[in-house]
């Protein structure tokens, strides 16, 4: 006993090395994409793309994209209460400061984050919010391949084939077989029993509260999930146009598909904080196959991190303070010491 005592003040110091460690490759990799994006770039034609801004599209884009994140509220809150009684403003507040970690934070820790604050504030395990979340991000992955599979067979249609078709292709077919396999990870998951394999009780109840997350799906909301997902990514996508064409590039319905495809999915790679580098590389690839400007595209992915994520991680740290404050204040006082 007297080992595992000893032991035990030493495990979070390990967590906190894991997360340097992931946060500094994020990082790196962030600089090392942004290089890749920018060691071409004249300044003169930054400076040309920012003269072109409008406001007005700014304005819309971000309005739209917090219609998204709203909607991102009403299903991860849908899931969470087919599990527990879950106040929504509750959910609102839990994913508003889980995005905003996500963009200041390196490594997309985010969701780690926001599994952490659920346990807090309405206090349910780390793994069944885990679980919730995987389902979103599966139903995320799910929606942006069919986008992405869309925009492709659209584009063929119209008898115009990307030069670098090959590399778009093979995105979308690793990103079909990863989220095919997650999908038949929440299909099956209810039945896995891990004590049937002899493992050790304290995983077997870890797992067990991961699968009630991840089966929130199933709980007779399915088709209210998927819909909201759809909605979703339509959102998203009317946003990523309006700021697009905040600088004069008006993007066709199967251009915007497929640039919300591919940058999307390059955020699963855990990078900089609010996917600095990897957003500008995707955005001047596709420009460029596109026969736009490459340095649009990269002001453009530098407009949608600072206008509408930026939007959201001041809201979430906005709502992180009031319930610090809230915290503080409902904390019970010291009793004072009587007079003698």
């Amino acid at each position: 006993m007297a080992d595992i005592d000893q032991t035990r003040p030493f495990r979070p110091a390990r967590r906190s090395w894991r997360h340097a460690a992931l946060g500094i490759i994020g990082v790196v990799l962030g600089c090392l994409f942004l290089w890749l994006a920018l060691h071409n770039v004249n300044p003169a034609d930054v400076a040309a793309a920012v003269q072109q801004l409008d406001p007005s599209w700014v304005i819309a884009g971000v309005t739209v994209y917090l219609a998204a994140i709203g909607l991102r509220c009403v299903r991860w809150g849908l899931l969470l209460r087919a599990t527990d009684n879950v106040k929504w403003r509750h959910a609102a507040e839990a994913l508003l400061t889980g995005f905003a970690a996500n963009y200041v934070i390196p490594g997309r820790v985010g969701e780690l984050f926001r599994a952490d604050y659920a346990r807090r504030v309405f206090n349910m395990s780390r793994f069944t919010s885990l679980g919730t979340i995987v389902v979103e991000r599966v139903c995320d992955g799910i929606v942006l391949v069919c986008a992405l599979w869309t925009s492709f067979v659209w584009l063929l249609f119209t008898r115009f084939v990307p030069d670098e078709s090959s590399w778009i292709l093979a995105v979308a077919a690793v990103a079909t077989l990863v989220f095919g396999a997650a999908l038949g990870f929440i299909i099956i998951a209810r039945r896995i029993d891990l004590r049937r394999f002899g493992v050790m009780e304290g995983i077997a109840m870890r797992w067990n509260h991961l699968v009630k997350g991840v089966s929130s799906v199933l709980q007779g909301n399915t088709v209210a999930v998927v819909l909201c997902s759809i909605g979703v990514w339509a959102f998203e996508v009317l946003a990523l146009a309006a700021m697009v064409r905040a600088f004069g590039v008006a993007l066709s319905p199967s251009e915007s598909l497929m640039l919300l495809g591919l940058a999307s999915l390059s955020t699963l790679v855990p990078t900089a904080p609010g996917y600095l580098g990897t957003y500008q590389l995707v955005f001047a690839h596709v420009f460029q196959i596109f026969g736009y400007p490459r340095t649009v595209g990269i002001i453009a992915a530098t407009a949608v991190q600072i206008f509408c994520f930026g939007t959201i991680t001041v809201l979430g740290g906005i709502v992180l303070v009031s319930r610090s404050g809230l915290t503080i204040w409902r904390a019970p006082k010291p009793a004072s010491p009587e007079r003698p």
